[in-house]
């Protein structure tokens, strides 16, 4: 199976300013336009394949400013796939083995803000089942 690198960056300042993390977010991962959509927005729909590792990292787009992750929830959450911290990272890489197939479902994903604000967004996984062509 396959890991799916899905990077979350965040314009932090603006965030915190308008509170509306989902506005501020610009998310993509590995597969590029190969069958995930969404790319450049808080609302990426990953496409993987049940058994793949998804691994999260989020970023600050000002390398002065602080995010990371806290948390996990939504339909996705623990039964699709249950997202566990990659402690060496500090909070910012989180990664975790998709375990059950569907179409377009929704997570949310909690962010540390500035060490002190905590605001979330919610993108969407897709997992089919591996045929014996795509093992």
């Amino acid at each position: 199976m396959a890991t799916v690198n899905i990077l979350v960056a965040v314009n932090v300042t603006q965030a915190i300013a308008t509170g509306n993390l989902g506005a501020n977010v610009f998310m993509m991962d590995t597969n590029g336009y190969m069958g995930s959509g969404g790319e450049g927005t808080s609302e990426l729909k990953t496409s993987c394949y049940n058994g793949d590792t998804l691994v999260w990292s989020v970023v600050p787009i000002d390398p002065n400013d602080q995010v990371s992750i806290t948390s996990f929830s939504g339909q996705a959450i623990p039964s699709m796939v249950n997202p566990a911290q990659y402690p060496q990272f500090n909070g910012t890489v989180w990664g975790g083995r998709v375990n059950q197939a569907g179409t377009n479902v929704q997570y949310t994903m909690s962010l540390l803000l500035a060490g002190s604000v905590h605001l979330s967004f919610d993108p969407f996984i897709t997992a089919k089942n591996p045929t014996l062509a795509a093992k």
